[in-house]
């Protein structure tokens, strides 16, 4: 069993981990972030497992794993108007790389891992 202080530790972990990767999209770094958010969403859905067993509390809370349409929690999070674009930029970008919305691309799991524009 992990103690409550690793599972703070993984949450701050996520959290490092999901601005980094929104970091990368804010600046137009998409090349494999599907992938990179899908070993996201696998980390957030364990810190979600464990709270919900009840042994674990959030003295940290994760950020929410969604950013879809969240310009206010990207500014909290430090990005400027040109950076929230870019990221929003990663929305329409998998549309048109993968031909479908980035949520269903999570969904489809590796299917969809690094995949090449034609």
């Amino acid at each position: 069993m992990t103690s409550q202080k690793n599972f703070n530790d993984f949450v701050r972990d996520y959290n490092q981990d999901y601005i980094l990767l929104l970091t990368r999209a804010s600046r137009r770094h998409y090349d494999c972030l599907i992938s990179s958010f899908l070993v996201l969403k696998d980390l957030y859905n364990v810190i979600q497992v464990m709270y919900d067993s009840g042994t674990y509390t959030y003295d940290v809370l994760p950020y929410p794993f969604s950013f879809r349409a969240d310009d206010v929690l990207l500014r909290q999070l430090g990005f400027d108007d040109e950076q929230i674009q870019n990221i929003f930029g990663f929305l329409d970008y998998v549309q048109k790389t993968q031909g479908m919305e980035f949520e269903a691309c999570l969904e489809l799991g590796t299917v969809a891992m690094c995949a090449r524009m034609t």
